[in-house]
């Protein structure tokens, strides 16, 4: 005997159904695995400057369980793959891209995501307080986030907890924070660019003790005219041989890397793509044989998508004494520790005209 299904019932099945198919469609809308926005400028549209297709962003964002959605797309798993990235977030922030009262997201300018460790929190606050501080500039959004990986230290993840509830600016995966473990936490920057902020224009990938200047980066992107699609700008290095002493922090075997130079890559303390980059090197990483080196890893990534990496002499991956002058000119500059960084930053602030770099 055949079980009776009401009108309520199948009502409800249509709409499932309905959703399940919604979702599938637009996880694959654009060209990384995982994705529910789409970017406009993809497959034949012109670029638009971060904003997403209206008829996308509609459906996309008027289901109530938004951030299931997301959660969804993230934690796909791609059987097959050699280098599968089978990690779940831990903390989110599933709106920070979105205009939450609109429901609808927002037209990010820049996102940055920073490099960061569960114990840093000294680091962390410092950024908040100086160069990550800018939620605009010129009236472009910015948006400011922490990568972590997860600590088996219950008291330091207490506080983790802690301060993400207060500020809502970090995100972490399941995976153990640890040096060899770098790769991972790119490869989560690239997946959540993808997921939760497709529609930034820009996306930099930067570490807690860097000093950026939003101002300088934002003003060099235009001066240059950066393009929407294809764009990956930094330090680049290039002919560099693997460290095959075992001794070496840098050490690498044949067997982890079998070629005898390294392709060029973007020094992993800070690097800026165009928005649609960051899904495009985490497809490329499913298939890339994993290399803890995470910015040598990232140059294997593009030079599998036949993208050259652009130098510029205003990233530095050295610490730059600071000066008025000269940090005016640079865009990021390495090894500050927080209370350098704030006099740094507090003198910045005093506009002064330069005449020559001191």
């Amino acid at each position: 005997m055949g079980m009776k299904v009401d009108k309520k019932t199948c009502a409800y099945l249509w709409v499932f159904t309905a959703a399940v198919i919604c979702l599938v469609s637009l996880s694959w809308s654009i060209r990384a695995p995982g994705n529910i926005l789409r970017r406009s400028g993809q497959d034949g549209d012109q670029p638009n400057h971060g904003e997403v297709h209206s008829n996308v962003t509609t459906e996309a964002i008027n289901f109530t369980n938004y951030r299931e959605l997301l959660k969804t797309a993230y934690d796909q798993r791609y059987e097959g793959h050699i280098n599968p990235h089978d990690f779940s977030l831990v903390l989110d922030e599933p709106l920070a891209c979105m205009e939450y009262e609109r429901g609808r997201p927002r037209r990010v300018f820049l996102l940055v995501l920073v490099a960061t460790s569960p114990a840093n929190f000294k680091r962390r606050q410092a950024v908040r307080e100086t160069w990550g501080s800018p939620a605009a500039l010129d009236g472009r959004a910015i948006v400011t986030l922490f990568l972590l990986g997860k600590t088996v230290n219950s008291y330091l993840y207490r506080n983790v907890l802690k301060e993400s509830a207060e500020h809502h600016d970090l995100l972490m995966e399941d995976f153990a924070d640890r040096y060899k473990n770098l790769t991972l936490k790119t490869m989560m920057a690239m997946k959540w660019a993808s997921t939760h902020c497709p529609q930034a224009s820009f996306v930099m990938k930067t570490d807690d003790d860097m000093f950026v200047s939003y101002r300088n980066l934002l003003d060099y992107l235009a001066a240059m005219s950066a393009p929407d699609t294809g764009f990956a700008l930094g330090r680049v290095l290039e002919g560099k041989a693997p460290f095959r002493d075992p001794k070496s922090k840098y050490f690498v075997s044949k067997e982890a890397y079998p070629g005898d130079v390294y392709p060029p890559w973007l020094s992993g303390g800070g690097f800026v793509l165009s928005g649609d980059m960051p899904g495009r090197i985490y497809s490329a990483s499913l298939d890339t044989r994993f290399l803890y080196l995470e910015d040598v890893y990232v140059g294997m990534c593009l030079q599998k998508l036949k993208v050259t990496p652009i130098m510029s002499d205003r990233f530095n991956n050295v610490h730059i004494g600071y000066s008025y002058c000269m940090f005016r000119y640079l865009i990021t500059s390495h090894r500050f520790d927080p209370e350098e960084l704030r006099a740094a930053w507090k003198d910045m602030l005093v506009p002064r005209t330069c005449w020559f770099w001191t």
